[in-house]
């Protein structure tokens, strides 16, 4: 269970959010504001009566559905989450902590992309999904509509490991159309988030920070198709820093987000195509070399 003083902070954060949104800052700015202590971080947020907004503020009650309450004093916090300079005070999850520990112990491999891919991408992210999990990896992506509901979903059918990392509070379902997919990932993976149970808030701030959560578990993140505002290319940026591998999946540079890729791939990103490559990207051994 997380400790009383990190609870406050989650749920004051959460309960910050629409402030922090309204404030219209960059990716970067925002995580900046979301390291502040508490103080810094009212005045930051624009809160005129501190003393009146401290005291209506409710901690999150338990829920049997998030039976996994995480602090950075805990000793099964994810050490690279720990990295961030604005790690989330409490990470929250739909499963067990021993089942946490398991799934994060193995080869973690975020893949990210569009909410609108083409076909392609579509393809390609849902064989790597199901090819990585069939042999043991951890597949980890954000639930959004379109690439990363496919990475979810093939995971699951091949019988795999695979985290959802939400913006919402995890037990609930991001958008409504994945309602059916977030039960399955409940029951066979888990969902995580900063977020406390209930919270349901659908915030700018909330989108942009849980891509830094994404980038911190994963060893590996798998840009399949991005552009110039997905948050794809911020996951990689983060996981980079954090000294996670990048790879990409090739494309033509005409098609949507083709400069990026290309620019991912001259700043040293893996390219990639099949899940062996991303493996080799990992280990150097292929995919028989990884158990399950």
């Amino acid at each position: 269970m997380a400790c009383l003083e990190c609870r406050r902070r989650s749920a004051l954060v959460a309960a910050l959010t629409p402030a922090i949104s309204r404030l219209s800052l960059h990716r970067e700015s925002l995580l900046s504001v979301l390291s502040l202590p508490n103080a810094q971080l009212l005045h930051a947020a624009k809160v005129k009566d501190r003393r009146e907004f401290l005291r209506g503020l409710q901690l999150p009650l338990p829920s049997t559905r998030v039976p996994t309450a995480l602090c950075r004093h805990d000793p099964d916090y994810p050490e690279t989450l720990a990295q961030l300079d604005c790690a989330p005070a409490v990470l929250y999850a739909t499963c067990t902590t021993d089942r946490l520990r398991e799934q994060l112990s193995k080869p973690t491999i975020a893949i990210v992309g569009s909410r609108t891919p083409t076909d392609y991408a579509q393809q390609i992210a849902a064989e790597l999904a199901r090819d990585l999990a069939a042999v043991g990896a951890t597949v980890i992506s954000g639930m959004n509509r379109g690439l990363e509901g496919t990475v979810h979903e093939s995971a699951l059918q091949a019988g795999g490991r695979t985290i959802a990392v939400m913006p919402y509070g995890p037990e609930l379902a991001y958008p409504r159309a994945n309602s059916r997919l977030h039960q399955s990932v409940l029951a066979r993976g888990a969902a995580v988030s900063e977020l406390p149970p209930g919270f349901c808030l659908r915030q700018r701030c909330t989108l942009i920070a849980h891509q830094r959560i994404i980038a911190a578990l994963a060893r590996l993140i798998v840009v399949v198709e991005t552009g110039e505002h997905c948050g794809g290319l911020f996951t990689a940026q983060i996981g980079s820093e954090l000294g996670a591998e990048v790879a990409v999946v090739p494309g033509r540079v005409t098609d949507p987000g083709g400069q990026w890729v290309l620019g991912l791939l001259r700043d040293g990103a893996h390219p990639v195509a099949r899940a062996e490559d991303v493996l080799n990207a990992i280990h150097g051994h292929d995919v028989c070399g990884l158990a399950a």
